[in-house]
């Protein structure tokens, strides 16, 4: 009897991404695979960072050989960026042993990677003193209770918008780092999803298309990671010492070689921004009788 071909399709999808990752566990695979990180979800950083990358099966198959020849011919096992600029006394092996053109040499490689593969990238940056002082209480209470949460969401609004300009449907396979101190924040986002009836086709959320795994053997996390940590530096180069985030003469080139295919969209608030968000969302409160959350499609 002949296997239905939706259901080859999702077995082949699952078996071609069971070998890229060298690992024999079940996967819920999907034709877009979108990959999160975070960066300030720790109490001493100043800025809360959500960060992803979306791409096909097809192209994040590509990524991750690319990204394992440069690993190999680079005499490294996992890329993690807050390591890899950590000065050397603090002992991250083997880039503390690195000199600048070894760096500069390998970060390009895995930028042009990045540039290549992927199909879209967002990123979103919130100072968290300035959330802390301006968001209201209704608004912590039942719709993002942190800046980490807030984060998520408007990525997941920005998703929301180039999934419709760009006709998109299909449900996406969501991964997140196994371990981040924001998993908690995720699962719960997640929760709510569950019972939205609007997640599938606004995000492309589906039951068992979100998980958390180890970015080691899911490399695409690490490209993640590598935007969620420039967002961060580039927030305490602009944001917090009074410049603008827009004006590209203040961005490192590490932040900027991410941005100049123009595949990825990064947004920043200011403490002026936020408090202008939350004084407009009480003027809706009191023109409408309801907070902007409420409003539903």
């Amino acid at each position: 009897m002949s296997r239905p071909q939706s259901q080859y399709c999702v077995f082949a999808h699952v078996a071609a991404m069971l070998e890229r990752t060298g690992l024999s566990w079940w996967l819920a695979m999907f034709g877009l695979e979108i990959y999160f990180d975070d960066s300030g979800t720790d109490g001493r950083t100043p800025v809360a960072v959500a960060a992803c990358y979306v791409s096909s099966k097809e192209q994040w198959d590509r990524f991750v050989n690319n990204w394992d020849r440069v690993l190999t011919d680079e005499g490294f096992d996992v890329f993690h960026m807050a390591e890899f600029v950590a000065k050397p006394e603090a002992g991250h092996k083997p880039f503390c042993d690195w000199d600048t053109n070894k760096k500069l040499r390998v970060y390009s490689k895995l930028a042009s990677i990045l540039n290549t593969r992927i199909q879209k990238g967002f990123a979103f940056a919130i100072p968290k003193h300035s959330f802390d002082a301006y968001a209201l209480k209704e608004f912590k209470e039942e719709y993002a209770k942190d800046h980490y949460s807030w984060a998520v969401k408007r990525i997941l609004g920005l998703l929301a918008e180039w999934r419709k300009q760009s006709n998109i449907t299909a449900p996406m396979q969501y991964v997140f780092d196994h371990g981040s101190l924001a998993e908690p924040q995720l699962k719960a986002i997640w929760e709510e999803c569950k019972i939205n009836a609007q997640a599938e086709r606004k995000y492309g959320i589906v039951p068992d298309g979100v998980m958390f795994q180890d970015k080691k053997v899911f490399k695409p996390l690490q490209a993640a990671d590598i935007l969620a940590w420039q967002m961060q530096n580039h927030m305490r180069r602009t944001v917090l010492i009074g410049k603008d985030p827009d004006d590209a003469r203040f961005r490192h080139p590490g932040f900027q070689v991410l941005l100049e295919n123009n595949l990825t969209q990064a947004a920043f608030n200011t403490d002026d921004q936020l408090r202008a968000t939350f004084a407009k969302m009480n003027e809706h409160k009191r023109q409408t009788g309801k907070w902007p959350w409420e409003a539903t499609d």
